[in-house]
């Protein structure tokens, strides 16, 4: 997949173990390693990150793939530090140097933490297609409940994550090849667009399924 054609959390066709492993393993192991990251001592999440990476790195994602499905997590981690900064500097604390270390540690960790929740719902979708976390949604519920309620909205929900990322991902592309810059304004204009199209998305697969069950 060219670099032009990237969309963060597509599916990365592949035989690898973890691509052949039951999507029901995969959608229980997300949350639940996610949960204990939040959990546990940051020294847990340092490490889930640092094996995270090298299990991308095995499955052939570039770096570049990486960074764009972390640039989110990295993007807020600056505004955090800039917004307490300007706090610090316009409420007269900037002396108290302590408490901003403080604050950069917490926000570090918070970070840490963040990035070991979108590299492994990366991996997730990248190893998994819609059919499949379909499936592996439905297994568990079956196991639970014995009959199929809530699979098919569940799934839904789970594949416009993302159907939203590739959306976005055209909506800059176009703005960029008109002359436009990754600012502020380009924010504003495309996320209205972004709604509408996600919207339109929504509404089609409703319709679809609706007419599937009649």
């Amino acid at each position: 997949m060219g670099n032009s054609t990237y969309s963060a959390f597509a599916y990365k066709a592949g035989s690898s173990w973890v691509h052949g492993c039951p999507p029901w393993i995969k959608i229980l192991m997300v949350p639940t390693l996610n949960i204990a990251v939040f959990l546990l001592p940051v020294w847990v999440g340092i490490t889930c990150v640092v094996l995270q990476f090298l299990l991308a790195l095995s499955l052939k994602f570039s770096l570049q793939e990486l960074y764009k499905d972390v640039s989110f997590v990295l993007y807020y981690g600056f505004l955090l530090i800039l917004v307490q900064a300007l706090a610090f500097l316009f409420e007269g604390n900037i002396e108290n140097w302590r408490v901003w270390l403080i604050s950069q540690k917490e926000t570090g960790v918070l970070l840490i933490k963040l990035v070991c929740v979108m590299q492994s719902v990366s991996i997730m979708f990248k190893t998994s297609t819609s059919l499949e976390l379909r499936e592996g949604i439905g297994t568990i519920e079956s196991k639970l409940t014995g009959k199929y309620t809530f699979t098919d909205s569940i799934s839904m929900f789970i594949s416009f994550i993302p159907m939203i990322a590739k959306n976005w991902q055209q909506a800059q592309r176009a703005w960029i090849a008109r002359g436009g810059k990754k600012n502020i304004r380009m924010i504003k204009t495309l996320l209205p667009v972004l709604f509408f199209v996600g919207m339109k998305s929504a509404y089609n697969k409703a319709r679809a399924v609706a007419i599937r069950k009649s």
